[in-house]
């Protein structure tokens, strides 16, 4: 008996689903990128680009917001234009999400800064991880909670205004 398979099924047979533990410098920027689990490439990646890969196993992501680089895997890179969102960190993204799970964008939390001179965005988020509960795995293309960027933007914007 045989059984057809979805392109992403196929990518994950024969290849190992871990999160690579080790940091690998981007072939690009050369900055230190941390390994993306499967799952994070499957939701992000458009369907153009995973036919175009053999396996999903191994890839780095790489934060650098100068950087055109957003996975790689050796001197394999993937960039915006292999996506199906916005990657906020990278410069010039519009909309800057910084929190994929609950829609906080740069833009958002400036104008928060700007009318109050506060934003909710890590209370509110913080909150909202506890319930309804957070998919950063899926959501984020970092493949992580976007917290800790979330504080650095804060602290970026109020230092401009």
């Amino acid at each position: 008996m045989q059984f057809s398979t979805t392109k992403a099924e196929e990518l994950k047979q024969g290849c190992c689903s871990t999160q690579p533990k080790s940091k690998m410098p981007c072939p690009l920027c050369h900055e230190e990128a941390k390994g993306v689990l499967v799952q994070t490439l499957e939701h992000m990646l458009t369907q153009e680009q995973l036919k175009s890969l053999s396996c999903l196993d191994g890839f780095y992501y790489c934060k650098t917001p100068s950087c055109q680089a957003v996975y790689f895997r050796g001197k394999e890179v993937i960039k915006q234009e292999g996506l199906k969102v916005i990657v906020g960190l990278k410069d010039g993204a519009t909309p800057a999400t910084m929190c994929y799970c609950f829609e906080w964008t740069k833009e958002r939390i400036k104008e928060e800064l700007l009318k109050s001179g506060r934003t909710q965005a890590l209370g509110d988020i913080k909150a909202k991880m506890k319930d309804p509960g957070c998919s950063c795995e899926v959501l984020n293309p970092s493949g992580g909670c976007c917290l800790a960027d979330v504080g650095k933007v804060i602290k970026d914007i109020q230092k401009m205004i």
